[in-house]
């Protein structure tokens, strides 16, 4: 009996492993431009919040400026869960449908700002 061809389970090769990981890591890679836009959003947000306060608003006003500043940190939050999900699964098909729900996550903000006018200013 010759036992030079064993394959034992759950090990495999370093070429296979990045293989594997490679949606990840573009995920990952490609998110981050997407990240730093939507934490600067979120900076940006959050000094506009603290003036309204000083001027007095409703609390559905205040309560909505909050979240458009914690929204940053929320993209930030679902990008790394979605990435450590993504690394515990052994499928492809599942490693490339958390790869790409991490990439939105990252992306949603800046996607959001496309369409509703936010890198368009027009003067005051």
């Amino acid at each position: 009996m010759n036992e030079e061809f064993v394959e034992y389970a759950g090990r495999s090769e370093p070429k296979e492993r990045l293989l594997k990981a490679l949606p990840l890591i573009l995920a990952a890679i490609l998110g981050i431009p997407f990240l730093v836009y939507a934490i600067k959003f979120s900076l940006e947000i959050g000094q506009v919040t603290s003036y309204l306060f000083d001027l007095g608003t409703s609390g559905l006003e205040a309560f909505s400026m909050v979240m458009l500043s914690l929204s940053g940190a929320f993209c930030l939050v679902f990008y790394l869960v979605f990435l450590f999900i993504g690394t515990r699964r052994r499928t492809w098909k599942w490693r490339i449908w958390w790869s790409v729900a991490a990439f939105l996550a990252a992306a949603i903000l800046p996607i959001w700002w496309l369409f509703a006018g936010y890198f368009t200013s027009a003067p005051a």
